[in-house]
């Protein structure tokens, strides 16, 4: 988003898409939360030292009484955080997905750089998969890394593997579309891991094997970028976000995950989130009937993206952080030439709206 909540993330890396097709390199969509701050070069602080602060601070994240951490920020971390009201919101939302926790399962204290790293493996009241804790210190205390990674090796025991949703979902945007990410698995979908993306996809379009023109530093050099991003299915506008700003490549916005983003009820608890729009693009504003097929906004690259690209999911929710991902699958669409009545989509497809 880059996250089902702001502990699914939208985290951006460089290379991005275009390495995945020459290497099957990794694209991070809406994702754990990962907050990271460049180390200083000094004496590491004490071992048993920091592995006591560290159990207070998790403590803290248990308890969901983060705010007063802000203080001890490295500034790095503070810059990636923004401020902190977003980083209250943000650790508010993350609060209300995990829960407490329950158990810690194991502890590892390590030197990386000058940092003393601080890794528990926990389980939380509300996932019922691993979560690793990280916390970093820098040789003067300050915190540089505060980290929430539910366990990416396994896909998140869903209970709605086999729903047929009641709604219709057309592909949301017009012309030749890559599927970056799509599938049930890990190997095919690194949403899987996670709650309200168990079945999410991130798409792109492609000439050539490549995302963008150019060396790709400017948004503009994308092939997706300013493209039209349409309803997938009618409905009633829920949520319109409008006023996060593009990310510059290789930036990212963690406290703020899909970005500009637009969220539309379809009935029968089925809602579907578009995510990463451009600033000032969204056309609809909730409350507002759609069509299906209607533009409700351009591709941008707001949020924690790694670069421009449509990410879809649908939830049985209209928010990310209490909400169960739901299969979409889409249909009268074009794969490989064939007409497909109704199809998940899946790593590496190139897909293509039929038009009525």
């Amino acid at each position: 988003m880059g996250s089902s909540s702001q502990l699914e993330s939208i985290l951006g890396a460089r290379p991005g898409f275009e390495r995945v097709l020459r290497r099957g390199g990794a694209i991070l969509g809406l994702v754990p939360l990962l907050l990271l701050a460049p180390p200083a070069h000094a004496a590491k602080p004490d071992h048993d030292a920091a592995l006591t602060r560290a159990r207070a601070i998790r403590d803290r994240v248990s308890r969901g009484e983060t705010n007063p951490l802000w203080a001890e920020f490295a500034d790095g971390l503070k810059a990636v955080l923004k401020d902190s009201v977003s980083f209250a919101t943000m650790s508010a939302g993350i609060h209300a997905q995990l829960g407490a926790i329950d158990s810690v399962l194991s502890e590892e204290v390590s030197d990386r750089d000058s940092l003393v790293v601080v890794v528990a493996r926990c389980r939380f009241a509300k996932l019922p998969i691993p979560t690793n804790v990280t916390v970093a210190f820098t040789p003067s205390g300050r915190i540089a890394t505060l980290a929430l990674r539910p366990d990416m090796n396994q896909e998140y025991p869903s209970k709605f593997l086999d729903y047929v949703p009641q709604a219709r979902f057309d592909l949301p945007f017009h012309g030749e579309w890559w599927v970056a990410w799509g599938g049930r698995t890990l190997g095919e979908n690194q949403h899987a891991s996670v709650r309200a993306q168990r079945f999410a996809q991130d798409l792109c379009m492609v000439k050539e094997g490549r995302t963008h023109s150019g060396d790709g530093k400017a948004l503009t050099d994308y092939y997706c970028y300013g493209q039209p991003v349409l309803a997938p299915g009618a409905g009633v506008v829920v949520t319109a976000v409008d006023s996060f700003p593009d990310q510059a490549v290789g930036t990212k916005d963690p406290a703020h995950a899909a970005g500009n983003h637009v969220v539309i009820d379809h009935g029968h608890q089925e809602f579907s989130l578009l995510a990463h729009l451009q600033p000032r693009s969204v056309r609809v504003r909730v409350g507002q009937h759609v069509k299906t097929g209607e533009v409700v906004g351009l591709t941008g690259n707001s949020g924690n993206t790694s670069e421009p690209h449509l990410h879809v999911h649908l939830m049985t929710g209209p928010r990310m952080e209490d909400s169960d991902g739901l299969p979409m699958p889409f249909s009268n669409y074009v794969l490989d030439g064939k007409v497909v009545e109704r199809g998940e989509l899946k790593r590496f497809q190139i897909v293509k709206r039929r038009e009525h």
